[in-house]
């Protein structure tokens, strides 16, 4: 029996209980004569103490609504009340309540998902990592879009093929080639984004119950997606160069991991790019542990300094990288293409999984792209985005050092859109929300990159959404809010995290 549980909500847990089987026991979900599950099982089910789910038993009881029996259970109570005139009253009409899987639950319960960034009109959004609409290149690719179109004809309205579009294929292969990453279009799989590459992978290498190792920090939407797949998350912590490898190769050497998920560049949320020798020292781990990796380059295309290290999977030796990228970052996220360039031997299984997901993602968009990058306007338009993101990135970089207190650390970045701030203890970046919205400015608290719950004392300023000026005037009235705030005990930290739990 799977009853959505709100653990952090005003409302007790046992009232819960019985507020969702009184519900269905009244729309009759719940038959008279039902043997409901013993307090114990139910309680371990849910991850409750058994007193709380024997006060609503109690409770259903008192209610009329069951009936227990030593020895035997607590059944529903039965027969069905009758009219006054002995004939049986007509159930009333009562809105459908459905009953969630239990990945579906353990999805929900994300702390991502939790999170209320609904603020005052004209407060500076820092937490939204899409890109500057005054950034696309609307008319461009639409005049694009209008050639592909009028070359495809009618088969650009068709499903078209799995794999994705060959032309698109055969230019990302040339691009990659260009970063030391050798491949053939036939190894290419064209996604639904960076997202759907990600599910695809754990398709193929995870059964219900397996463990995906992770970093921590990470993308709180890959848990999510694990989540809901009833796959396990293996977190490994990150240091200040990368991935923790030591804690990694201890990992993986006590856990089955059936993959490792990374991003070495431009890292999100900590926007750190890891060594030559660091991602190195990473795929021996892998290797030697014969654990698959799965490479998010999702910002590839946005640096800003230095030169950087290859990729992953220009460096794998053994067949062990899958390596994913996306147009959503760099172009714009309504194109919703992303790509895995896949080992030997592995494309069959990709694409069962991609079928059953989405059949194809979109050939008009994707014949599009091909030659927005074919035409050499994707190249334009990355000088452009890449001019600008520098600006901003330094602008902020400049803001956070005058506005922050001492002892307030920001990890370095060589691109992409993200900041990673660290403030001293004994600062909770989850219970500072609501008085930063209040004041006029969004972040995202640092305790949604961790599967765990950590990192309350960081958060995730995004300069993707935000010109100079505006970014420059946020980061000042953060600074206001950060000065402002005082240690909190643990009733305030409660009262906090209620004003942001959606």
């Amino acid at each position: 029996m799977l009853i959505p549980i709100e653990r952090r909500g005003r409302e007790p847990i046992s009232s819960q209980i019985v507020a969702y089987l009184q519900r269905a026991i009244a729309a009759g979900r719940l038959a008279p004569g039902t043997k409901l599950e013993p307090i114990r099982v139910l309680a371990k089910e849910l991850g409750v103490n058994r007193e709380t789910v024997a006060t609503a038993y109690r409770e259903l009881e008192r209610l009329g609504l069951t009936e227990s029996t030593v020895g035997r259970g607590t059944f529903v109570h039965g027969p069905r009340a009758t009219s006054a005139s002995g004939s049986a009253a007509a159930p009333a009409e009562r809105s459908f309540e459905p009953t969630f899987a239990r990945t579906a639950e353990s999805a929900r319960d994300l702390a991502a998902a939790r999170v209320d960034y609904a603020a005052p009109e004209g407060a500076v959004r820092f937490e939204r990592l899409i890109p500057d609409g005054s950034l696309y290149p609307h008319e461009e690719f639409r005049k694009t879009l209008a050639r592909a179109l009028a070359k495809g004809g009618a088969a650009l309205y068709e499903y078209g093929d799995p794999r994705g579009d060959v032309g698109l294929r055969r230019t990302l292969v040339e691009r990659m080639a260009r970063a030391g990453i050798e491949a053939d279009p036939d190894d290419v799989l064209i996604t639904a984004g960076a997202t759907q590459g990600f599910a695809i992978a754990t398709r193929l290498f995870c059964d219900p119950g397996d463990a995906v190792a992770l970093e921590s920090p990470t993308y709180p939407w890959s848990f999510g997606s694990l989540a809901a797949m009833g796959v396990r998350a293996l977190p490994v912590p990150m240091t200040e160069q990368g991935l923790d490898l030591e804690r990694l190769d201890a990992v993986l050497g006590r856990e089955r991991a059936r993959f490792l998920y990374t991003m070495p560049s431009f890292h999100n949320p900590t926007g750190i790019s890891s060594s030559l020798a660091h991602r190195r020292g990473l795929l021996e781990i892998a290797a030697r542990h014969g654990v698959p990796v799965l490479e998010d380059d999702f910002e590839k295309d946005l640096r800003v300094r230095g030169r950087g290290a290859p990729p992953l999977r220009a460096l794998d030796r053994s067949g062990l990288v899958l390596y994913m990228g996306t147009f959503s970052k760099s172009l714009f996220p309504a194109a919703r293409v992303g790509w895995l360039f896949l080992p030997p031997g592995v494309m069959r299984a990709a694409l069962l999984a991609k079928r059953a997901l989405d059949l194809t993602t979109s050939p008009l968009i994707q014949a599009g792209l091909a030659l927005f990058l074919k035409e050499g306007r994707y190249e334009r338009h990355l000088r452009r985005v890449v001019r600008e993101l520098g600006a901003r990135l330094q602008a902020a970089e400049r803001a956070l050092a005058r506005e922050l207190p001492e002892g307030a650390t920001v990890s370095p970045a060589e691109g992409g859109f993200l900041l990673w701030v660290t403030l001293p203890a004994p600062f909770d970046t989850t219970a500072l929300l609501p008085e930063a919205k209040r004041a006029g400015v969004v972040y995202a608290p640092g305790e949604l990159f961790h599967p765990d719950g950590r990192g309350r004392a960081s958060f995730r300023l995004s300069v993707a959404h935000t010109p100079v000026p505006e970014l420059e005037r946020g980061i000042r009235i953060l600074g206001e809010v950060i000065r402002a705030a005082q240690p909190r005990g643990r009733k305030a930290r409660a009262r906090a995290l209620e004003a942001v739990h959606v």
